[in-house]
């Protein structure tokens, strides 16, 4: 509704005063209601990433002669990625098999020896008995039994030292091989062929394709809120997931002061290493109201100005104190009351002591 200036300004002595007033102005207005408190959004910071991780390299150094895989590859639990040159672990473990061999040999060789050995004794024994032999011949026969069944022993502790000898290779050889502990994703590849490595330095790193999850830093006091295995809502690119607190680690972080929760982000596609948001929902005890920011008018000192209609229709201007904001609301207190009549939008048209009138709500 078009106003109409009906007031004139009088000025004089240097000084300047005006007095306006203006025909009544329709106002849409909201009477407000004290709260004991009020939610308000709390938003920690933390990064995705994977439940299992792995930089993967050679028990032994060497000379890369093999990999089978490059990064983004996908790989299977088993599945072989990498070979040193193992040439010489190669022809050990055919010197451990041949050595074995001969081991064998030798034990069925020193096996009979013994078996014949032990019929002599027995023969010598029963001609002694019937005195067709002497003592001397009798104990030559037992104790060449008990030089066999030394022998025998001999044999048998070679034979299991050779098979020791032959593992001992096989699992050299194994260990020029780098083999996928679990399935996942190739995220680097450190070497090429022909680099040499030293034992346990990196060339692949191997990230599981399992669900991510969500480490997030928050508060000690915040973290005793949380429960586990609860749904709470994590974020990442303006998309909300549904994130399981799977665990607490009970030890505050030294550097941020922090303690760390780990949620299970299953399903989401979110990239290794990115930022995502834990959204939690806390009651703050803080008496106040709810304003639409519409309401809002800037004042001085941080401070910010409301319009309330009185009860003669004549507009108050009151300073509040923003305390929490939202996308199209503020939390605030001040010098307001309970049923007071605040004008909703279009402050900007409206200055202390003038009358409006109220539209219906």
């Amino acid at each position: 509704m078009k106003r109409t200036v009906i007031g004139t300004a009088i000025l004089g002595c240097g000084l300047g005063a005006a007095a306006v007033s203006y025909a009544d102005t329709r106002v849409d207005y909201l009477q407000i209601e004290r709260e004991a408190s009020f939610a308000s959004n709390r938003v920690y910071a933390g990064t995705a990433v994977a439940k299992r991780a792995s930089e993967l390299g050679f028990k032994q150094g060497g000379e890369i002669f093999k990999l089978t895989v490059d990064i983004g590859d996908q790989v299977k639990k088993g599945d072989l990625l990498a070979q040193l040159d193992s040439q010489s672990l190669q022809a050990a473990v055919n010197q451990a098999q041949a050595d074995v061999a001969f081991a064998d040999a030798s034990l069925a060789a020193q096996r009979a020896d013994t078996q014949l050995a032990i019929e002599t004794e027995q023969r010598f024994r029963n001609l002694k008995a019937k005195g067709h032999v002497s003592a001397q011949d009798y104990d030559e026969a037992r104790l060449a039994l008990r030089a066999k069944q030394a022998q025998m022993k001999v044999a048998t502790a070679s034979k299991a030292r050779a098979a020791a000898a032959r593992s001992s290779a096989a699992i050299l050889l194994r260990e020029a091989r780098i083999i996928a502990p679990f399935g996942g994703v190739i995220q680097h590849r450190y070497h090429d062929e022909g680099s040499q490595v030293a034992p346990g330095q990196a060339v692949l790193r191997l990230v599981g394709n399992e669900s991510l999850e969500a480490h997030v830093g928050v508060p000690a006091a915040v973290a005793i809120e949380l429960e586990l295995n609860q749904t709470y809502q994590v974020r990442w690119n303006d998309q909300m997931f549904p994130a399981r607190l799977r665990a607490i680690p009970p030890e505050i972080d030294p550097a941020t002061r922090t303690m760390t929760a780990v949620l299970e982000l299953d399903g989401a596609k979110v990239p290794l290493g990115a930022v995502v948001e834990l959204t939690l929902a806390q009651q703050v005890a803080a008496p106040g109201f709810w304003l639409p920011l519409s309401a809002l008018t800037e004042s001085d000192r941080g401070l910010w100005g409301v319009y309330v209609v009185n009860n003669d229709s004549v507009v108050e201007r009151h300073l509040v104190e923003v305390v929490h904001t939202e996308a199209d609301r503020a939390f605030v207190r001040g010098t307001l009351s309970a049923n007071d009549r605040v004008i909703r939008t279009g402050v900007q048209r409206i200055v202390p002591g003038q009358r409006v009138e109220l539209a219906t709500n």
